[in-house]
């Protein structure tokens, strides 16, 4: 699990790191797959600094975010936050829980007031524990024309190609990408997608309809032609995916 701490005071930084180190070592002495809790930490002296080097640099699956900082303040980070990254955790820290409302417009899921007391330091985290165990998703790192973007596998509806440029179709918008079909499909091998032509990838949840007579889908009301190798494949790959559901 990789969690950053945004905060412009060392010590309460500090104080964020040492109760998140104590709940992942707990979690980890009470689990049979130890290393799946381990919490890798990085600590962030302002939004503008995490800015910097997100989404550009590894996604984070939780983000400890102080509200009163100097320049760019925790709401507005977490704004810019969200135009990436719509999976990340957030959790605001603040002296001053007046601003727990203000946070619903960034889906925070959490606001710890300081100094962070113990107990509702655990209720948060178990929160978070919920959310990350119920994820079969992988968030999946897009070198886009615009800079890394994180996007969330369950958000993307289809991938093609065209003049060898990546298109990501997703609920988001389009994202473009210097990256071949095949290198895509490789990533995302283990989650329902189907490659069905040369040139187009499917996400298997997405598909609302498929024509029995010519074996073309339909995804999200946009029309495929599935390749006649491919057409056995994708259609037992949807019998499948809906007999999981």
């Amino acid at each position: 699990m990789r969690v950053a701490v945004i905060d412009d005071v060392p010590q309460e930084a500090d104080a964020t790191r040492a109760l998140v180190e104590r709940a992942a070592g707990a979690a980890s002495d009470l689990s049979a797959h130890a290393d799946a809790e381990t919490a890798d930490i990085t600590l962030f002296s302002s939004g503008s600094e995490f800015l910097d080097t997100y989404p550009r640099g590894h996604g984070f699956d939780v983000i400890f975010l102080d509200i009163e900082m100097p320049g760019l303040d925790g709401m507005e980070t977490a704004r810019k936050i969200r135009e990436y990254d719509t999976n990340v955790i957030i959790i605001f820290t603040t002296r001053m829980a007046q601003y727990a409302v203000a946070g619903y417009a960034v889906d925070a899921i959490s606001y710890l007031v300081k100094p962070i007391a113990q107990p509702e330091f655990a209720l948060a985290w178990r929160k978070v524990q919920r959310i990350l165990s119920s994820r079969t998703s992988l968030q999946v790192p897009i070198e886009s024309t615009t800079g890394t973007i994180f996007l969330n596998s369950d958000d993307i509806l289809y991938v093609d190609v065209l003049s060898h440029m990546l298109y990501y179709h997703t609920t988001r918008g389009t994202y473009t990408a210097w990256k071949s079909l095949t290198a895509a499909a490789e990533e995302l091998k283990d989650y329902d997608f189907a490659v069905i032509s040369r040139y187009v990838m499917v996400n298997i949840a997405h598909v609302t309809k498929i024509d029995t007579s010519t074996g073309d889908i339909d995804v999200e009301g946009e029309i495929f032609r599935v390749s006649r190798s491919k057409k056995k494949d994708v259609a037992q790959r949807l019998l499948d995916f809906h007999a999981r559901g």
